[in-house]
């Protein structure tokens, strides 16, 4: 502190008053025109971009599904485990789970990134990650031959660990990619606010994501539902649909998940009545039609249609039917409808879209977690919504990894 005030006073002898003022000025003009210049010539958020169809809809039936889970702590391990269970691995269409441990720094420690070779993806880098470490190893063990796991761990801020959750999910062309909501359950049924920044991280992720994004507000704890490895249970799912291309990859993920063999899968079709003959009703309707036709001889995949006349009528509907399920997925954004207004006025988490915000109030007493997914943006833009999701095939190009990446919030260590 002393040596600046010496340079100080020795600047200020050296030049004169003018001379002074014009250099201050000249640093601060400079500053006011580089760093917005700066953000208009470089984003960084255009690494990650892709313009491959990297969602669960536009997956072949037989393809890999690659789904990324980030786990900030142990409470959330059995939910997240029963839905990357759910999602169907099996010899014809195997899964890759990209496992994210989420590790907040706090001080000047600088930022990490460690990525577990295959030998030890199973291996924890702290005490605290046992849990998780012998979930995922109960996991593989139990898929074997149908499912791989690939584990990493981002020891950074929050404010900046977006960088690494995207960074990954690209260079491992994740499908979707599982973020945790800022708010706790507890046992009691009260919800406590984890941290707020993972609130900014989560919006971050969403206008960032290569691929479709899934935040999952976690209520296991209060119904203590068993793992579905130990097997003999039933997982109830609710996929709730109003229409769009988010709820297109809900609808894609929850016919998915009915074909696992503990899996019912319910897909509630919200109608507003007199709207028979809107072109949006019958695009829908055409993309149903489908995914009614591939899973007609699944008798655990149900349809039921909910004709409602406004916002009230499908909230009473929704609030009567949520506690029937263990996990409820619907999509973050809908096209504007009569059914939704009002309901926006009381959002607090815009990250959540209308419906979402609404299932993760605290007001809405539930013990059934949701999903809400955000289907894959390609230059913030919706994916055109197309009606035949399961004929389309994926992209044949592999995506490799970067070799002059530009700059990461982060050090990568492999270990």
């Amino acid at each position: 502190m002393q040596s600046d005030i010496d340079l100080f006073s020795s600047l200020c002898q050296i030049l004169t008053e003018k001379e002074f003022t014009l250099m201050v000025v000249s640093i601060l003009v400079t500053n006011a025109i580089l760093a917005p210049l700066l953000r208009f010539i470089y984003d960084p958020a255009q690494q990650y971009q892709s313009m491959r169809r990297c969602s669960i809809q536009h997956t072949k039936q037989d393809s890999e599904l690659r789904v990324m889970a980030c786990i900030l702590n142990n409470e959330s391990i059995p939910t997240i485990i029963n839905i990357l269970e759910a999602s169907y691995a099996s010899i014809e269409s195997t899964v890759a789970i990209i496992a994210l441990s989420l590790i907040e720094l706090r001080g000047r420690a600088r930022p990490l990134l460690v990525a577990h070779q295959p030998h030890d993806t199973l291996r924890s880098t702290s005490c605290n990650k046992t849990q998780i470490v012998n979930a995922l190893r109960q996991y593989a063990q139990h898929n074997e031959g149908c499912a791989s796991v690939y584990s990493f761990t981002s020891m950074s801020e929050y404010d900046t660990m977006h960088g690494d959750v995207c960074r990954i999910s690209h260079e491992m062309e994740a499908n979707i990619l599982i973020m945790p909501f800022h708010k706790r359950w507890e046992i009691d049924g009260s919800v406590q606010v984890i941290s707020r920044s993972i609130q900014t991280m989560n919006i971050r992720v969403l206008e960032r994501a290569p691929c479709s994004v899934g935040i999952l507000i976690d209520r296991g704890i209060l119904s203590g539902f068993p793992s579905l490895l130990a097997g003999r249970i039933e997982y109830n799912v609710a996929v709730l649909f109003i229409g769009g291309a988010d709820d297109a990859e809900a609808l894609a993920y929850g016919t998915r998940m009915a074909r696992h063999a503990s899996v019912s899968v319910t897909v509630i079709r919200f109608l507003l009545f007199g709207e028979e003959n809107s072109k949006d009703r019958k695009r829908d309707t055409d993309l149903i039609d489908e995914y009614r036709y591939f899973s007609a001889a699944n008798h655990q995949f149900e349809m039921m249609d909910q004709i409602v006349r406004d916002g009230i009528e499908m909230s009473t509907s929704i609030r009567r039917l949520i506690d029937y399920f263990d996990l409820v997925i619907v999509g973050k954004e809908h096209p504007d409808s009569i059914m939704l207004l009002g309901h926006d006025q009381w959002s607090e988490c815009k990250e959540l879209g209308i419906i979402g915000d609404m299932l993760a109030s605290k007001d809405f007493v539930t013990k059934a977690s949701v999903l809400v997914v955000q289907q894959q943006r390609i230059r913030k833009r919706l994916i055109k919504h197309i009606v035949t999701p399961i004929t389309n095939q994926r992209d044949q190009s592999v995506h490799n990894i970067p070799t002059e990446p530009g700059p990461r919030p982060s050090i990568t260590i492999s270990m």
